[in-house]
């Protein structure tokens, strides 16, 4: 008797973690529900076996609602749904422009609790998994790297008082915290910081000095991510919370006194 296909709805799967999740997923018999904004990327995507592409920006709800008719039009349950959309914004909390910090909560935040609410009746029919990307930078936050790690955090808030709800229903939330991966957050965080280089800003000679470990971050391949989906979507009992490559000397100060951890950043950063 043939095993029954489980379909995921993978947000963000244009690009990035979420389309290493998408083409890994469906090359191994899974239908794959690839939603994104990016409408080149989408029609890319129509040419691949088992991934059904579909238009949603995770800060309209109209786009999110007709995502979820479509979707209930391929399937009658969901078996997994991934929030990975999300963008990257960098820089001194001092003077961010705000409307940008709200757009990065916007669709790091709210994205990932409208697309869960939509799509929960589909996910609850089967028992489906949630699984909700985060990051390393959502455990221990970093100067000028404030605005993506305070949704990082959020996202684990969210995702522990989700979890602590769903328990009663038998549903699974968990966490997967990525390192740095080589998607286009790598391109950004470089442009998001080069304009802070000039002479006359405040912070100008502590981003020179972080400025070498930018340069020499190393990104590890997305496919790790897409591998590990694929394996939290067959376990009964996953763990709540993954890391994958994270970086072993930022994870070291996370188990120093604050005070300790202050002190190696500000003199040896």
């Amino acid at each position: 008797m043939e095993k029954e296909t489980k379909t995921i709805l993978v947000t963000g799967a244009g690009n990035g973690i979420g389309l290493a999740i998408a083409e890994y997923m469906s090359r191994r018999n899974v239908k794959v529900v690839a939603a994104d904004f990016d409408e080149d990327s989408l029609k890319k995507l129509a040419k691949r076996e088992n991934i059904v592409p579909i238009y949603l920006d995770v800060r309209k709800n109209e786009t999110i609602l007709n995502a979820v008719t479509q979707l209930s039009e391929i399937t009658d349950g969901l078996d997994c749904l991934v929030n990975n959309a999300g963008i990257f914004l960098g820089g001194s909390l001092l003077d961010i422009d705000l409307e940008e910090l709200g757009r990065i909560f916007d669709i790091n935040v709210l994205g990932y609790a409208r697309v869960t609410q939509a799509v929960f009746p589909l996910l609850n029919k089967k028992k489906g998994k949630i699984i909700n990307i985060s990051s390393e930078v959502g455990r221990f936050s970093f100067p000028f790297n404030g605005p993506y790690s305070m949704t990082k955090f959020a996202i684990e808030s969210f995702s522990d008082a989700l979890r602590r709800e769903l328990m009663f229903l038998g549903m699974k939330v968990i966490i997967i915290q990525p390192g740095a991966m080589k998607t286009q957050f790598s391109d950004k965080t470089i442009s998001d910081y080069s304009k802070y280089l000039e002479d006359d800003y405040v912070f100008s000679d502590q981003i020179r000095r972080i400025w070498p470990i930018l340069e020499k971050e190393t990104y590890s391949d997305p496919i790790y991510i897409a591998k590990l989906v694929h394996k939290i979507l067959k376990k009964q009992r996953p763990k709540h919370r993954y890391r994958v490559k994270n970086n072993r000397q930022r994870r070291m100060l996370e188990f120093l006194p604050s005070s300790w951890a202050d002190f190696l950043i500000k003199y040896l950063m």
